[in-house]
């Protein structure tokens, strides 16, 4: 590759992760995501929360400069493993009553990580 030559998969390369906070009652999970779409996510951290727990999720994107709240359900988790590129650790993520407009910025965003988010759709939608 030339010098002057820049790919979607260079671009992607550098891409830094969706910080992720969710709050369930009194604890807070936090991780990052690299794999999501207009109806859920999934969140790559060491301590996930539990399966159909429910709570308050605020996405800090890179680049903006305030963080996406919104309503989330825990539809998948892998508390006890290890993680691994076939089984990553951390949680499936579906999003809950989330308004028009919402979604579609987190669809659009979504769009630029297109190419990372498409084999993990399994664990949230």
């Amino acid at each position: 590759m030339g010098e002057q030559e820049i790919t979607r998969e260079t671009i992607l390369d550098k891409r830094l992760p969706c910080q992720v906070t969710f709050v369930v009652d009194e604890r807070t999970f936090k991780g990052t995501s690299m794999h999501f779409n207009d109806r859920g996510m999934l969140v790559i951290c060491k301590n996930p929360a539990p399966l159909n727990a429910k709570g308050l999720m605020t996405l800090s994107f890179p680049g903006f400069k305030n963080p996406v709240e919104l309503t989330g359900e825990v539809v998948w988790t892998n508390i006890h493993c290890v993680g691994d590129t076939l089984s990553p650790k951390g949680m499936g993520i579906r999003f809950v009553n989330i308004e028009r407009d919402l979604e579609k910025l987190l669809s659009e965003l979504s769009s630029q990580y297109e190419s990372l988010g498409s084999m993990y759709a399994c664990y949230y939608a």
